[in-house]
C-alpha cells in the first residue's frame, strides 16, 4: 500500500483545516470521490483515519500525524500513477485553502 507525507514546501506547520472542511480540501477535485463512513469499510473494522475516502477505485486515508505533515496511505488503486496523481491533487489543493505552498514525499510501497 502506498504511503505518502504531504508537508508544507518550507517545513512549517499546517494551518489548521476543520474537519467540515476535509472532504472539500482533501477529494481530488479531478475524480469522483465518497466519503467512507467507519461501517462501510470491507474488513468490518472501520475506517481508520482522521478522514479515509474512495476515489479512482482507491480507498484514501488521510491522517494529519504531526503539526507540519499530512499521512496518506492508498489501498487498491488499479494503475500504477492513481496513487501518486491522487496525492499529487491532495497536496495541491491543501496549499491553495491553506496559502501554504505543499510538497508530497512517498515514504512506503
Amino acid at each position: 500500500m502506498p504511503g505518502y507525507m504531504i508537508t508544507t514546501a518550507d517545513g512549517s506547520d499546517w494551518p489548521v483545516v476543520h474537519r467540515g472542511d476535509f472532504e472539500a480540501v482533501l477529494h481530488p477535485r479531478s475524480l469522483e470521490c465518497a466519503a467512507v463512513e467507519p461501517d462501510e469499510d470491507e474488513d468490518g473494522g472501520g475506517a481508520q483515519g482522521d478522514h479515509v475516502f474512495r476515489a479512482s477505485g482507491a480507498l484514501v486515508t488521510a491522517s494529519w500525524e504531526l503539526a507540519g505533515v499530512w499521512s496518506v496511505h492508498i489501498e487498491g488503486a488499479a494503475e500504477p500513477g492513481t496513487a501518486e496523481s491522487i496525492v499529487s491533487e491532495m497536496a495541491r489543493q491543501l496549499g491553495e485553502a491553506t496559502g501554504q505552498a505543499a510538497r508530497h514525499h512517498r515514504i512506503v510501497d
